[in-house]
């Protein structure tokens, strides 16, 4: 779980707040407010995927060993932890 930015709480789930990219938005449970993760931590980790799944092509290719592909899934999963997991929430103006 994560802290709402409102009620400082620990009601976002993980999946809430992958989602909570703009303009999706991440309901707390606790006090009904709306956050999300701004794009430029969506973009951040889609860069970081895009580029790690095209070293890994590279090597399969250089390599000849097309197992390597099979790397792009959790090149996506640290991409994903690293770059939005861990972004601030922020609040929804209304």
């Amino acid at each position: 779980m994560h802290e709402c930015p409102h009620c400082k709480q620990e009601s976002i789930s993980t999946l809430q707040k992958i989602i909570a990219v703009t303009p999706l938005q991440a309901t707390c449970m606790v006090c009904r407010q709306k956050s999300y993760i701004h794009i430029i931590y969506g973009l951040i980790a889609l860069t970081v995927w895009i580029v790690m799944t095209w070293l890994l092509i590279g090597l399969a290719y250089l390599m000849q060993m097309s197992f390597l592909l099979l790397g792009s899934a959790p090149a996506m999963v640290i991409a994903v932890d690293r770059y939005l997991i861990n972004a601030p929430l922020r609040r929804v103006n209304s």
